[in-house]
């Protein structure tokens, strides 16, 4: 009597339990979040400052040294880094553990930061210092354009900010929606300073009558208490306090002179409703456009995410103006949706294969049928679980599910192949009978490979970081679908078998003859595996020589982390020569456009002038390129996919006289760096100066070159831009009665641009900027025409009091975790792995670092190492609890050593497929070969559970081996072959996440095909080999070996 006994009897109870799982699995399929992996990404919190006019390291020593002060250690930080911009920015981004809560990051910086607050320069005090949790998910760009050329870049950027932005960031699931270079509109008063001189009026002067004329007042109402007792009316008083138009502006007095007559704003300036900053354009197709960066928030589903933000824009089309169109030019859910529907793809395709061999090897329509009905029950179901633990349907979660049909499907074959095989041997039972008797034998090795293999998958969930986060899924998803299998095994498949299954004659006709080749085949396995058998130290010498041989051989596997791969998009970087102007590097931006413009993989470009990706600052000579490749399905041959692009590219791009541009791939996951390859921080330990670091790092760089791991080092930083130096006579200015600060003020009110105010316009407040105009601010000489009033009121040109010289200076500074830093960007070379490139480059900062310098990583290749070390302890964890858990289902420490060794020939067939194939042992690959171990070691509990049984009846040890592996042939080879061939879609996958894909389906193909045409020569052997040792052990204990049953005495005659 077993648990199945009930569903036999009743088998509508085992209908309805199956029926209710997948139900349940069917609803979570549509409410579950889509993304391309788990959410892995580490949080960020983003601190953001401006100090007009200053130089990077003006900003870098009065406001990154200031705040990182204060940050740095912050709760579970990982890592933080900074830019001081020569514009004056500053950004600061903190990273987090992976799972630690955003907010509660947010409010931790922020009171960090708080404390920083009254050491910072007023000037950045009143811009204020803005902190924000940052969503480094880039989900799509969106490109807002003109398509007949009719709307400037001006009016796009504010068309986008005042009617899409607040809409999108409105949508569910996205974190931010910001502009590329956003040209806000801002009352632009430019001086003409020649016309000011002339009149003697200051900068300042200006700044001080706009500031007094353009205020919000508020000035009061009449009838309001205490009131007398006759006033009936309570009235409001207004005025008009903040000016609105150009002509306003215009008319603002700035002097009135002892005869009446007045100075306007007018007189002396040009005013216009211009953009606050023109230091960023933005283009689509070769047009000026406005692009809007879409975040994703953590934990949202990626697909609806993106499907309701093209569902806003659209329905904001109607309020577009005429000649403005858009353009979702940049769309990472358009490769999670092709990835998901490719691995969806391999997971049909492998369960029709999967099919397929049950049906040849069992050699019956009826019994098919019932793993048939079963795998989708588990399959489907794991659906519901992970819903409930708030996981997503991603690449992770499903390829598990791709894996997991090969292990669930054979609790369902093994307890149709009992049945058949005692319906066979037993033909006077009913099926009902003999099904009841089958699950007696079977119960309890279905539910001891369940645990064994639950022992394998459960610990590698509680991995902590990214790669715990991907096998966290990865083992849940796997696990859940046994236990649900297992359950189905013990309820659903004996009900099924009950009522589906017949008596049946011996097949004939292409069935018979294909049953006929499987059972020769058996035959001709336990004429050789007898002699094996005989001799257990030949089996453990073989096991000697395949681990001798695994561990060569993966040895000569490069190491890996995350695959690049082919995202429908990619990237460049624009760079001219140090201090090049805006103009200059949009003539750089038109040869680049036009140099792709004719690609044949070429959907749509999206470029911005003055903005650097790698550095994320607004550099005038910088530009980023956006490259929209075409739909998967219309570039299916390898010369259009993105690294045969890129490779082409970079090529055209060495021809480019005026700058240097270099074409990179999309990071294997987004807010993981801002490419693929690596990112090396080389560190000052002591402080040193901009010009000193950046010798350092650039003394790395060429040293790279010569290494054959690496290609494509880089750095774009630089200490030598081009600067004017401005030498104050200190004593001149004294003598003079001029006051040092109204210096500073003046110039950077001439040259760098005052925020003296707000206005409104659009619904919106915008800022009033002061600043000297374009012909008096575009040579060097003209820093000379400010001028400053001295202490006897008369007006003192600058060049009285101070000279100057050009310099050199560092047009950025980089502080990574409070150290002054510079990064290198690399990738591994062709040939060689990320994990070769991270060895060798650690290797060369070792022997080239001067003292004082020290370096660290950064991104994905931080992300790698961290992983890295964890292999090995993945590995022998898995092999740790499957280990104990049969010591405890087998009674002995002996035996389960001769299950595991067998999974030695199984690691031997992964290496080696790695090794053909050209792959590197990556974060897939190493959870590829977690489930070959369970595999393999399944393959070895089948037989040496029979071999123990018929042992344990006294057959002798290598009869026992033998006839287990006799009888347990079809079995394993059914379920291995099954197997086998659903790995051939992932072997053979292209297209979207085909890296991904094949990478886990390599190491376990290659693995089982080792385990089931190599390993189960030596499984029988090594049962022998440990079972004598155990019984020779238990000898000396005084415990006899089991001895052949005998028969029963003849029943004497009755008289």
């Amino acid at each position: 009597m077993t648990i199945s006994s009930l569903f036999i009897r009743r088998p509508r109870l085992a209908f309805v339990i199956s029926t209710v799982i997948t139900i349940a699995g069917i609803i979570a399929m549509t409410a579950m979040p889509v993304a391309q992996f788990p959410d892995i990404v580490p949080p960020q919190v983003r601190v953001t400052a401006t100090y007009p006019g200053a130089s990077a390291q003006a900003v870098e020593e009065s406001v990154a040294q200031v705040i990182e002060a204060q940050v740095n250690g912050v709760e579970r930080m990982i890592y933080m880094k900074s830019t001081s911009g020569g514009d004056g920015s500053y950004q600061l981004t903190v990273s987090f553990e992976v799972g630690s809560n955003p907010d509660l990051n947010t409010v931790n910086v922020t009171n960090r930061v708080n404390q920083a607050l009254a050491l910072l320069p007023p000037e950045v005090q009143r811009l204020g210092v803005t902190t924000k949790k940052q969503s480094s998910a880039l989900l799509q760009v969106v490109a807002v354009y003109s398509p007949n050329g009719s709307r400037d870049a001006l009016f796009l950027s504010n068309f986008t900010t005042i009617t899409l932005l607040d809409t999108l960031r409105r949508v569910p699931g996205v974190g931010d929606a910001t502009l590329f270079g956003a040209l806000d509109y801002s009352m632009r008063i430019w001086l003409n300073l020649e016309r000011m001189a002339s009149l003697d009026i200051t900068p300042n002067e200006v700044v001080q009558a706009v500031q007094s004329q353009n205020v919000q007042a508020a000035v009061g109402l009449v009838g309001a208490a205490p009131l007398l007792d006759d006033v009936s009316f309570q009235l409001n008083i207004t005025t008009q306090g903040r000016l609105v138009t150009v002509e306003e502006f215009e008319n603002i007095v700035v002097r009135a002179k002892s005869d009446g007559a007045l100075v306007r704003v007018k007189d002396i300036a040009r005013v216009e409703l211009g953009a606050k900053t023109s230091d960023q354009l933005g283009r689509y197709n070769g047009q000026a456009a406005a692009g809007i960066q879409i975040y994703q928030l953590p934990g949202a589903n990626a697909l609806a995410t993106a499907q309701g933000v093209r569902n806003a824009i659209k329905a904001l089309e109607p309020r577009f103006p005429e000649d403005v169109a858009y353009n979702v030019m940049y769309d990472t859910t358009v490769f999670v949706q092709a990835t998901i529907e490719s691995v969806i793809h391999t997971l049909i395709e492998a369960f029709v294969l999967v099919a397929i061999v049950v049906f040849i090897f069992l050699g019956n329509l009826r019994a098919t049928l019932i793993p048939i009905i079963a795998v989708p029950v588990a399959l489907i179901g794991t659906f519901a679980i992970m819903l409930a633990l708030g996981y997503s349907a991603n690449t992770i979660s499903l390829l598990a599910l791709v894996l997991a049909i090969g292990i669930v499907v054979d609790d369902a074959i093994v307890v149709v192949e009992a049945v058949e095989h005692i319906l066979e041997h037993e033909p006077e039972l009913t099926v009902a009978q003999a099904t009841e008797k089958a699950m007696g034998q079977v119960t309890g090795p279905i539910i001891a490979i369940t645990l064994v293999l639950l022992s394998v998958f459960i610990p590698t969930a509680f991995i902590p970081g990214i790669s715990g986060q991907l096998y966290s899924q990865f083992a849940v998803a796997v696990s859940v679908s046994m236990i649900i299998s297992a359950i189905n095994a013990l309820s659903l498949s004996p009900a099924l078998c009950s009522l589906i299954l017949r008596h049946r004659k011996n097949p004939t006709g292409v069935m018979g003859w294909m049953q006929g080749r499987i059972d020769r085949t058996r035959d001709g396995y336990t004429k050789v595996v007898t002699p094996l058998a005989r001799r257990g130290i030949v089996a453990l010498l073989l096991v000697v020589g395949f681990a001798a041989a695994t561990g060569g051989i993966g040895s000569m596997v490069p190491s890996g982390f995350l695959p690049d791969e082919d995202q429908g998009a990619f990237m460049a970087e624009v760079q001219l020569p140090d201090a090049a102007s805006t103009n200059r590097t949009l003539a750089a931006v038109a040869e680049v456009e036009k140099i792709i413009a004719d690609k044949p993989w070429k959907q749509s470009v999206f470029t911005v002038s003055g903005y650097s990706l790698i550095d994320g600052l607004a550099l005038p000579n910088r530009a980023l390129v956006v490259v929209e490749l075409k739909p998967f399905d219309q570039r299916k041959d390898a010369s259009l996919s993105v690294f045969q692009a890129l490779k082409d590219l970079n090529i055209a791009f060495s021809q480019i006289a005026s700058a240097n541009v270099f074409a990179f791939n999309l990071p294997p996951i987004m807010g993981l760096g801002n490419s693929s390859g690596f990112e090396f921080v080389v560190q000052s330990l002591t402080g040193a100066s901009p010009t000193d670091l950046a010798a350092v790092a650039r003394g790395v760089m060429i040293s790279a070159q010569e290494v054959p791991e690496l290609a494509g080092v880089y750095t774009t930083y630089s200490a030598s831009t081009p600067q004017i130096n401005l030498k104050l006579d200190r004593e001149r200015a004294q003598a003079l009665g001029i006051s040092i600060a109204d210096i500073f003020s003046a110039m950077q009110t001439s040259l760098g641009g005052a925020y003296t105010n707000d206005f409104n316009l659009f619904g919106r407040t915008w800022q009033v900027k002061v600043q000297a105009d374009a012909s008096d601010r575009s040579k060097v000489n003209d820093v000379f025409r400010v001028r400053v009033r001295a202490a006897s009121g008369e007006l003192v040109p600058l060049q009285a009091v101070a000279n100057i010289e050009m310099v050199t200076a560092p047009s950025s500074v980089v502080r990574y975790n409070n150290l002054r830093s510079v990064v290198v960007n690399g990738a591994p070379a062709p040939g060689y792995s990320s994990g070769d490139a991270i060895a060798a480059m650690e290797k060369l900062a070792t022997r080239t670092l001067p003292a004082g310098y020290g370096f660290e990583w950064t991104g994905t290749a931080l992300q790698e190492k961290a992983a890295s070390g964890q292999t090995g302890f993945i590995l022998g964890l898995a092999v740790v609890f499957a280990y104990l858990f049969l010591v405890g289902l087998y009674e002995s420490t002996a035996i389960p050593v001769a299950a595991l060794l067998s999974v030695i020939v199984g690691l031997f067939g992964a290496v080696t497929a790695l090794l053909i194939a050209g792959l590197d042992n990556n974060i897939f690959a190493q959870i590829g070969i977690v489930v070959l171990i369970a595999l393999a070691a399944k393959n070895a509990i089948l037989i040496i559970e029979f071999a123990m049984a018929e042992r344990a009846k006294g057959a002798d040890v290598v009869t026992a081996a033998t006839t287990a592996a006799s009888l347990r042939f079809r079995a394993v080879m059914m379920t291995s072959f099954a197997f086998i061939l659903g790995l051939v879609p992932l072997v053979i996958s292209s297209g979207a996440g085909a890296a991904t894909q094949r990478a886990v389906g390599t190491a376990v193909f290659g693995g089982m095909i080792a385990a089931s045409f190599l390993g189960i020569f030596v499984i029988p052997g090594l049962y022998v080999a440990f079972q004598r040792f155990r019984e020779t052990v238990k000898g000396w204990m005084g415990v006899k070996p089991p001895v052949p049953a005998q028969a029963p005495p003849p029943a004497k005659p009755e008289h």
